[in-house]
């Protein structure tokens, strides 16, 4: 791919350079507009090589990588508070709380015919 004063744009270079905003989390768009390199270029070359945007993914999934270390240091270690977290948020139906809400619906201004019309509605 050419650019810079007609030079091309090394591949391995330009991936090493986009390679720490990625791991940032970075979309490619945002890390080439970080890096002040044409998205087009990255694009071409990833559509064609498959590893190359395995390479990509991994990178990007690299900050949720270490929360979930950290996360998991803290589990080890005992922490009740990330424990908390984490069964409210993976064992749901035991551990998340609940809220409920009660609501009254008056019925008086509505005719029979609506009436029928809804509970018909709520039941389909």
């Amino acid at each position: 791919m050419k650019s810079r004063q007609g030079k091309a744009w090394d591949k391995e270079e330009v991936f090493g350079i986009l390679e720490e905003f990625y791991r940032l989390g970075c979309s490619t768009r945002k890390a080439c507009d970080y890096a002040g390199i044409p998205h087009s270029t990255v694009a071409t070359w990833l559509l064609a090589d498959d590893v190359l945007q395995a390479k990509v993914t991994s990178w990007q999934n690299h900050m949720s990588t270490l929360a979930r270390r950290n996360w998991m240091k803290q589990l080890d270690k005992g922490d009740y508070n990330a424990s908390e977290k984490w069964l409210s948020k993976k064992e749901k139906a035991e551990f998340s709380e609940r809220t409920e809400t009660i609501a009254e619906v008056i019925t008086e201004d509505i005719s029979e015919e609506r009436k029928e019309a809804i509970k018909k509605a709520l039941l389909d």
